[in-house]
């Protein structure tokens, strides 16, 4: 697997993705990122995609996940190098709380400030 995830008592959920995600991937990590989200009513997902230039993949799973997110009311953060890349399709038109925050690093995607 491709991709490892950690939950803290604060029903958070961070997910670090090692390396490219391929197309196979992204369901599996999809998947994985709704059931914590159900079995353990995750209130905040993180997904650190690391230094690295975000592919088609990583961009259509972030983005996937944040949609998951948002049907249970939890926020959604993602860790990249490559922000641009993602925040060219994030809506910027999302109100406070729902919109999904692109950080570059760890911290500032924990507390939700880019």
């Amino acid at each position: 697997m491709v991709f490892t995830l950690a939950r803290d008592a604060d029903a958070v959920v961070v997910v670090t993705v090692h390396g490219p995600l391929t197309p196979d991937d992204r369901p599996v990590l999809c998947r994985a990122v709704e059931d914590q989200l159900r079995r353990h009513a995750a209130r905040r997902v993180v997904v650190d995609f690391g230094p690295g230039e975000l592919g088609p993949t990583e961009v259509s799973a972030a983005l996937r996940i944040d949609h998951i997110c948002a049907a249970r009311d939890a926020a959604c953060a993602v860790v990249t190098g490559d922000r641009d890349r993602l925040r060219l399709v994030v809506p910027d038109d999302a109100p406070p709380g729902q919109r999904l925050v692109v950080a570059s690093d760890l911290a500032a995607a924990l507390t939700g400030d880019p």
